[in-house]
């Protein structure tokens, strides 16, 4: 008899798990057009130039990962080196990136059985004091069956937006690089800066002295000897802002190194480094490749696609299937083993259009996320056009500046003489030499531009870093 009804129990339960693999292979014929496909080869809404204008005609490197070391300054790859090691905005983003990585294991356990068991007990007395107990141990099984990928869909999106998480730590990390080697030159320049108003307060205090002795031996005005303080004072008052950037400096680079500001001292050259040959530009479609921040908005852009399936999927029925199994009674020793099985498949009838919402909704994102990804491309094409074009003008603006140093040099060694002749009066001195300094000045930040300007091109044609992050694999472990 009891074997009569477990037979009546599994026909029942196999007949539902028919009835619902039936509808669902109904389904499946009626809505197969619901089917939406996604786009992994997504391409900018405009088509790139087949070269850039504004490429030098220059020998040409071919850009490495680690592109500071171009400039041959060891203490630079030092301080990039630490950087990407103690930076806590890096460390950050890296955290950002496990959490990608943990959405994945999760959404990949959503397309396996669920397994849980349970231990259960009960009891009951009654007003005739007659009680009665029982306990249960019981293992439960329930699967939803992927039939429109819909739990594929949600997979490979978080799959693609942890390959955007991993591309936007190399963007951070490259943008970090930049960030620290622009810095470090800007603190050297600014020390030249300081040794050079120095010179120029020495230069300037023996050019007093000797009008001085020429006032005392009737030579010279007093209005000579006051000009000649005036210009003094000026190189002078020059001196405390250079030295207040320094400091804002050193502990701007403390930050980017993850360290405590006003505790460091950085190791500074004598001189900038000289221009190193330009990086080979390629052409704009390569920035496609290159540049981690484009990667990142291409693989958020395709994550977002399979969001659209997903949600597409979510308007179609589901199939569940469920089992349990374990044994019930007063004790586990005299319990009697249990099986049932389930099968359901459920679909809406009326949302009010929700679901239908949520697909013109996801469908939106990926149009401005479409958007977004051309924007940045045609900015990323941008700057390389205008890193190529600032490099020409820069040099061709240093070496003008150099031609007028040479001719102002000319022009305070005549007025020198003129003067110390009696030929002229001091004004035209002091004009030379205000002119002659405040070019030696010039040239000088021009070539800290010139260098940031390059800092700026190898941003703008992109790259990878990944071997700086052999000491933390995180970055490694996604590509």
């Amino acid at each position: 008899m009891y074997k009569l009804q477990q037979n009546k129990k599994m026909f029942f339960a196999v007949n539902q798990l028919q009835a619902a693999l039936i509808l669902c292979i109904l389904s499946l014929f009626l809505l197969s057009s619901c089917r939406y496909t996604v786009q992994t080869e997504v391409k900018p809404l405009v088509d790139p130039p087949s070269a850039y204008t504004n490429a030098l005609k220059e020998d040409s490197l071919k850009q490495t990962s680690s592109w500071w070391e171009d400039f041959n300054d060891t203490s630079l790859n030092s301080l990039v080196s630490q950087a990407l090691q103690t930076n806590f905005s890096l460390k950050e983003v890296l955290a950002r990136l496990d959490q990608a990585r943990a959405e994945v294991v999760q959404e990949d356990a959503s397309l396996y059985p669920l397994v849980e068991g349970v231990l259960a007990g009960s009891g009951r007395r009654d007003d005739s004091g007659t009680s009665e107990e029982s306990i249960s141990v019981r293992l439960n099984v329930s699967w939803e069956i992927d039939l429109w990928n819909r739990l594929s869909a949600a997979q490979s999106s978080v799959g693609f937006e942890l390959m955007a998480a991993a591309s936007e730590a190399e963007a951070i990390a490259f943008l970090l690089s930049t960030q620290v080697a622009d810095t470090y030159f800007h603190l050297v320049e600014q020390n030249l800066q300081l040794q050079l108003l120095k010179k120029q307060v020495a230069t300037g205090t023996t050019f007093l002295s000797l009008i001085k002795l020429r006032f005392a031996n009737g030579s010279a005005s007093i209005v000579d000897v006051y000009q000649q303080r005036q210009q003094l004072a000026s190189i002078n008052a020059q001196i405390p802002l250079v030295r207040a950037r320094m400091a804002s400096l050193q502990n701007r680079l403390s930050v980017l190194l993850g360290q405590a500001p006003g505790q460091n001292e950085f190791p500074l050259p004598a001189l900038l480094p000289e221009l190193p040959p330009l990086p080979s530009t390629g052409v704009p479609a390569d920035l496609l490749l290159n540049r981690p921040d484009l990667s990142q908005k291409h693989q958020e852009l395709i994550a977002a696609d399979y969001k659209v399936a997903e949600a597409v999927a979510d308007r179609l029925p589901r199939l569940r299937l469920g089992a349990s199994s374990g044994l019930q009674g007063e004790s586990l020793g005299q319990g009697t083993l249990f099986f049932s099985v389930l099968a359901e498949a459920v679909a809406t009838v009326f949302d009010w259009g929700k679901r239908k919402a949520e697909v013109e909704k996801r469908k939106a994102e990926v149009n401005e996320l479409l958007a977004a990804y051309t924007q940045a491309y045609l900015v990323g094409i941008a700057e390389v056009e205008n890193g190529l074009s600032q490099e020409r003008e820069l040099a061709q603006h240093i070496k003008a500046l150099r031609d007028q140093f040479s001719f102002s040099e000319a022009t305070l060694l005549e007025s020198r003489r003129r003067y110390s002749q009696g030929l002229s009066d001091y004004l035209p001195v002091i004009t030379a030499l205000q002119s002659y300094q405040r070019l030696e000045r010039d040239i000088l930040f021009q070539t800290y531009e010139l260098l940031v300007n390059r800092i700026f091109l190898y941003r703008a044609l992109g790259g990878t870093i990944r071997s700086e992050f052999a000491a933390n694999p995180k970055l490694e472990a996604n590509n």
